[in-house]
């Protein structure tokens, strides 16, 4: 069986040209479930081949760079595809190069083909449609991590992008028709994709066996840290979780904020009153681990209140999780009711703060171990895709 992995992965090494490049916040989270789709082919044994069109912000407005020609610090597992990144150009740039970079793989003569496209993102999933068309024996599973309508939910969204992504869109959801598996991260997501009976299955995140030894290394200085890592806007509630910390006098609290996004200012402006927070800016993800490994407790204030959030299942709840320290979030529609055994959920009714208290030092999420080791490791979720596509686990509906 030959694999073709289309995705936006970078490689650890060139986390820091990432963000040095970047005007906005860069999703680490995306680039960790990539990284974890592929180590589980090549945990199984699988011939994999990658080829990435990174995920960096377009020019000019998210990103220092009109064109991308690849890194200073090139890998010899990963092949990165050269595309001109100015806005309105881009996605056409970035599929005619991943086009032409697939051809070794059409020139396999293998009767057993399997294209891995990660998100709905329209040049990785027509360059899978130019596959398919040229080999009828490759199959698509698309891995399908957050619907393309609500990737971006900043408040600063303007008309020209709203019209532009309107009809990319329409041509995601053509291309879409064309998938033969689905991997998704909610039961809702169905709802809204053009999935006519095709197979899928459900699976609302991926760890790694490393992930699941890991153990929380507090600091001994007498403080309590209570500790965001993310996207910074507000629609994710990070004003609710600052202005609930301001809410609490108590001297030992402090209150560490990692990210980018809409809110920078706003939390920018309230650490300048209130000393006992701590706003870090973008960090690498290792910072982040770190962080998350001193918690006293995690936080995700994202509340229940949009649509969206049913099609949504947080990348940082299993990370916050894997770090065994306490998580405070709300119950959100896209979340298993599993997790009620893992996770303190907050009541909307109440200030977060009370949930967040009464969290700390609380033991509840090292039951989340044993539930990821049976249904979330890297290489379950790999035999899964291959077994879906090709062996005897290929009837329809979900996992």
């Amino acid at each position: 069986m030959k694999i073709l992995f289309l995705c936006g992965l970078f490689q650890q090494e060139n986390a820091q040209e990432v963000i040095d490049a970047s005007k906005v916040g860069v999703d680490f989270a995306a680039n960790i479930f990539q990284q974890k789709i592929l180590s589980g082919f090549r945990e199984r044994g699988d011939s994999v081949t990658v080829i990435s069109a990174p995920f960096i912000g377009s020019y000019p407005n998210r990103s220092t760079k009109p064109f991308f020609r690849g890194f200073s610090k090139e890998t010899t597992n990963i092949r990165y595809v050269n595309f001109c990144n100015v806005w309105g150009i881009r996605n056409l740039s970035r599929a005619k190069s991943l086009k032409k970079a697939c051809e070794d793989f059409l020139s396999e003569d293998d009767p057993q083909k399997l294209v891995v496209v990660y998100s709905a993102h329209t040049p990785f999933l027509e360059t899978a449609y130019y596959i398919k068309k040229r080999d009828s024996r490759a199959k698509i599973c698309a891995v399908i991590p957050d619907l393309p309508q609500y990737m971006n939910l900043s408040s600063k969204i303007g008309f020209l992008y709203r019209k532009a992504k309107a009809y990319d869109i329409k041509k995601i959801n053509h291309y879409l028709r064309f998938v033969d598996l689905y991997v998704l991260l909610t039961e809702w997501m169905r709802e809204k994709l053009p999935m006519n009976n095709k197979k899928y299955f459900v699976v609302e995140g991926i760890v790694e066996k490393n992930e699941l030894t890991l153990t929380p290394y507090h600091l001994d200085d007498g403080l309590k840290y209570i500790v965001y890592t993310g996207t910074l806007n507000e629609r994710y509630g990070i004003k609710i979780l600052v202005d609930s910390f301001m809410k609490n006098d108590r001297s030992d609290y402090r209150l560490v904020i990692c990210g980018r996004g809409d809110s920078e200012d706003y939390i920018f402006a309230q650490a300048k009153k209130d000393s006992r927070i701590l706003f870090l800016g973008q960090v690498t993800p290792e910072q982040a681990k770190m962080w998350m490994r001193k918690a006293d407790v995690l936080v995700n204030p994202r509340q229940n209140n949009e649509e969206y959030t049913k099609y949504s299942f947080p990348s940082k709840t299993i990370e916050y999780l894997l770090s065994g320290n306490p998580l405070v979030c709300y119950k959100l529609d896209g979340i298993p009711e599993i997790y009620s055994d893992f996770v303190h959920f907050a009541d909307s009714n109440n200030d977060l703060m009370v949930t967040i208290e009464a969290a700390i030092g609380s033991k509840k999420s090292e039951t989340f171990f044993r539930y990821a080791d049976n249904n979330l490791k890297n290489n379950i979720v790999a035999e899964k895709i291959v077994d879906k596509i090709f062996g005897d686990g290929s009837e329809e509906g979900g996992a």
